[in-house]
C-alpha cells in the first residue's frame, strides 16, 4: 500500500483527534470538549495549506464544516473554563458559598443552552460526512510531498504573523479587553500556524511555538477573567432587588478578577516586543523563501 504523504497524514490525525475526542465532548466532558476544540482549530490551519497546493474546492467546504464545530464547541469551553476560575477565584476574595453557587448555577444553565446548539450542528451524520469528505481529499505523488503545502505554510504563517503584529500595535499599553482578546486570537492562529509548517519540515524545534503559547495563555486567561466577571454582574443584576447581600458579597470576587486581569496585562506587556520580533522573523523567512524552523 502506497504511504500517504505527509501532508496529508497530518490532516488526518487532526481529523482522528477531532472525531476521538467528540463523543465524550457531546456528554459533556469538560476535557474532551477542550480536545475537540483544540482538534479542530489544527485541523483548520492545516486543511488551507493541504487546498491551495491541490486547488481542492471540498477541502474548502470541509474548512467551512471545522470552523462550524469549533465555533459551536468555543462557548462551552469558555463556560467550563470560568467554572474552573470561580471556586479558586471566590476563596481568595473570601465570598460566601451562597454567593458563589448563584454564579455557579447561572453559569451551569448557560453551558446546558450552549451544550444543545453544540449537539445540533455536531451531529453523528455531519462527523461522518466529514471525515468522508476529509478522506476522499486529493492527494500528491510521494516524489513530490510536502514542497509546495511547506511554500503554502510558510506563506499563511506569514500571513498570521503580520496579523498578530498589527493586533499587538492596536493593543498598545493601555488596558482594552478586546483589543487583548483580538491579539490572543492573533496569537493562537500564527502559533498553529507555525506548528503545521514545523511540522512539514519535520523539525523539532519549539522555542517560538512554546513563546507564543505562553503569551496565548496569559491574553487567554484575561479573556477568561473578562467572561467571569460579565457572569458575576449579571447575577447581581438579577439579585440587585431581592437579594442585595450576595450581590454585595459578589463585588470582592470582581475585585479579585480585575486584578488578575491588571497582572496579565502586565505580563503581556513585557512579552509584547519579543512577540513582534518573532513575527518579524516569521514574515523576513516567507519572504525570502527560507525555513522558519531549523532541524
Amino acid at each position: 500500500m502506497q504511504r500517504l504523504p505527509l501532508p496529508v497524514r497530518l490532516m488526518r490525525q487532526r481529523l482522528l483527534a477531532l472525531l476521538d475526542a467528540m463523543p465524550a465532548a457531546a456528554s459533556g466532558d469538560v476535557t474532551s470538549v477542550h480536545r475537540a476544540r483544540v482538534a479542530s482549530r489544527r485541523l483548520r490551519e492545516v486543511l488551507p495549506v493541504l487546498a491551495e497546493a491541490a486547488g481542492s474546492d471540498a477541502l474548502d467546504r470541509a474548512g467551512k464544516q471545522v470552523r462550524r464545530i469549533t465555533r459551536a464547541l468555543g462557548p462551552i469551553r469558555e463556560l467550563d473554563v470560568a467554572l474552573g476560575h470561580l471556586d479558586e477565584a471566590g476563596a481568595r476574595a473570601g465570598v460566601p458559598a451562597r454567593a458563589l453557587g448563584k454564579v455557579r448555577r447561572h453559569l451551569a444553565e448557560e453551558r446546558a443552552i450552549h451544550r444543545r446548539a453544540m449537539l445540533d450542528v455536531i451531529t453523528p451524520t455531519a462527523l461522518e460526512k466529514l471525515k468522508a469528505r476529509l478522506h476522499e481529499s486529493p492527494t500528491r505523488p510521494p516524489a513530490r510531498e510536502q514542497d509546495a503545502e511547506i511554500r503554502s505554510a510558510r506563506r499563511r504563517a506569514a500571513r498570521r504573523a503580520a496579523a498578530l503584529r498589527i493586533a499587538i500595535r492596536r493593543a498598545g499599553s493601555l488596558y482594552s479587553s478586546e483589543r487583548l482578546h483580538e491579539a490572543r486570537i492573533a496569537a493562537k492562529k500564527l502559533r498553529y500556524a507555525l506548528e503545521v509548517e514545523r511540522e512539514l519540515m519535520r523539525s523539532r524545534a519549539t522555542g517560538r511555538i512554546n513563546r507564543l503559547k505562553r503569551v496565548q495563555d496569559q491574553l487567554g486567561n484575561i479573556h477568561d477573567f473578562e467572561i467571569l466577571i460579565g457572569r458575576v454582574r449579571e447575577v447581581q443584576a438579577a439579585l440587585a432587588s431581592s437579594d442585595r447581600t450576595t450581590a454585595t458579597d459578589l463585588d470582592a470576587l470582581v475585585r479579585v478578577l480585575e486584578e488578575e486581569c491588571r497582572e496579565g496585562h502586565a505580563a503581556f506587556l513585557r512579552e509584547r516586543a519579543a512577540i513582534t520580533e518573532l513575527c518579524r522573523l516569521v514574515i523576513e523567512a516567507a519572504r525570502d523563501n527560507r525555513p522558519t524552523f531549523t532541524a
